[in-house]
């Protein structure tokens, strides 16, 4: 059985497993990090994750390496390869004409710093720039053809006097983009003879094409069939509706700003090419939590303090779940005023890992939520583009198409567990 290494870049920490080519998970550590000046912070995390993969698998060795990360955060890098600060997808940005998530941040950075855009060479996606610095080629992954508008495009960076140059060229998400490099030449010092990363990423084996992370949580959530919708959860949260046709212009009513609304709808092309995801945004949910642990109980991880919290009806921290729980139902709500009421939802992220926490949002929503065997989403998408890759004949050099996906995913990624709103026992029932 052929072992990938997932890893996923996320706001605030480094996600990695060892899954293998048959869906099951080996090995998972969660890395966080804390600049963010640098995106040298995530070559740390890596380097921390490859050690507590190594203690967990003794003697792993990955047959491929795959990273997804946030969008639309790009790094900058100079001609002489120095990578600058990250534009990150929550820095403020202006509004501007056009579908592109990631011009806006780079307009904003020629504004702010001048000089820093001067001494750009390239932008990168964080999970391409995170492969690059590991030995693949200088590339933007894409999803599908479908996301090229999304990303930028010719007219809109000469509408914008940016010269699209400065963008590596895209490749179909999937696709085999170099190989990790030798430990003679690692830069890094991760894959240097005897280190975890020369176990456990050996040299030669191949770096696959990672998406962004929603669209990674779309597939190892197996949301791919028009109806079925994705909760992904933590520093933010989304719910994503998979819809068969694109969506009506939104009410106005609905678009509104992020600032007074906790559910922000976004239409974008789905995962599989033509379909298309209706998604509200929750920009605040678990940073409401983690600023009530950085106030006082930063030992406490993500699921025993919120056992803790839901066990004691006057714990201090209720506040935060009630709020999250409030911005979650408004979300919902939107979603139905806008034609798409939901009444079932694969949850993944670090809130999925809360049995508590799954009965309290099934039974404040009237929803059912299921859990994968995989709760980090991103990590088990990477885990089916990788074993799609490795299938794939060496002369391979596009997409897997949907079909491939779907019977992949159908394969791989399997739910664990069901919550349902509560029962007149008001005890939660194990799925059929």
């Amino acid at each position: 059985m052929q072992l990938l290494f997932c890893a996923d870049l996320g706001t605030s920490a480094l996600k990695a497993a060892l899954i293998d080519s048959s869906g099951v998970l080996h090995g998972y550590c969660r890395s966080p990090y804390e600049t963010k000046e640098s995106p040298l912070v995530w070559i740390g995390a890596l380097g921390t994750a490859l050690q507590a993969l190594g203690r967990q698998c003794p003697g792993a060795r990955a047959s491929a390496f795959i990273v997804s990360g946030n969008g639309p955060t790009l790094v900058p890098v100079s001609p002489e390869a120095e990578s600058l600060r990250p534009l990150y997808w929550y820095d403020p940005v202006d509004t501007l004409e056009g579908p592109s998530f990631f011009l806006p941040h780079v307009s904003a950075f020629r504004k702010q710093d001048p000089r820093g855009f001067a001494r750009t060479r390239l932008f990168f996606s964080p999970q391409a720039w995170l492969s690059w610095q590991l030995g693949a080629q200088m590339v933007t992954v894409l999803p599908h053809r479908g996301y090229g508008a999304f990303y930028w495009d010719v007219a809109q960076c000469e509408s914008l006097g940016i010269d699209v140059k400065l963008f590596p060229p895209f490749v179909p998400m999937g696709q085999i983009i170099g190989t990790i490099r030798n430990g003679a030449g690692d830069e890094t010092g991760l894959f240097r003879a005897g280190s975890p990363g020369h176990t456990l990423l050996p040299p030669g084996i191949p770096i696959v094409a990672g998406a962004s992370d929603f669209i990674m949580a779309l597939i190892g959530t197996g949301s791919l069939e028009p109806g079925m919708v994705c909760n992904r959860t933590g520093s933010s949260e989304g719910i994503n509706v998979c819809v068969a046709k694109k969506p009506p212009e939104l009410p106005k009513k609905l678009r509104r700003s992020p600032e007074k609304a906790p559910g922000d709808l976004r239409i974008l092309p789905h995962a599989i090419e033509g379909l298309w995801n209706l998604g509200a945004v929750i920009k605040k949910s678990g940073k409401l939590l983690d600023d009530f642990r950085s106030a006082g109980h930063e030992e406490k991880s993500y699921a025993p303090l919120v056992t803790e919290i839901l066990t004691a009806p006057s714990h201090p921290g209720r506040a935060a779940l009630d709020a999250i729980g409030r911005s979650f139902l408004e979300a919902l709500g939107e979603l139905e005023e806008a034609g798409f009421p939901v009444k079932e939802l694969i949850i993944s992220g670090s809130q999925s890992r809360s049995p508590l926490w799954n009965q309290y949002k099934a039974d404040l929503s009237g929803c059912v939520f299921k859990v994968p065997e995989i709760p980090d989403a991103e990590l088990g998408g990477n885990a089916v583009l990788g074993a799609l890759a490795l299938e794939s004949p060496p002369e391979f050099a596009g997409a897997p198409d949907g079909a491939a996906i779907r019977k992949k995913t159908a394969a791989l990624i399997r739910i664990k567990e069901t919550y349902y709103p509560a029962s007149p026992a008001g005890l939660n029932s194990p799925g059929p």
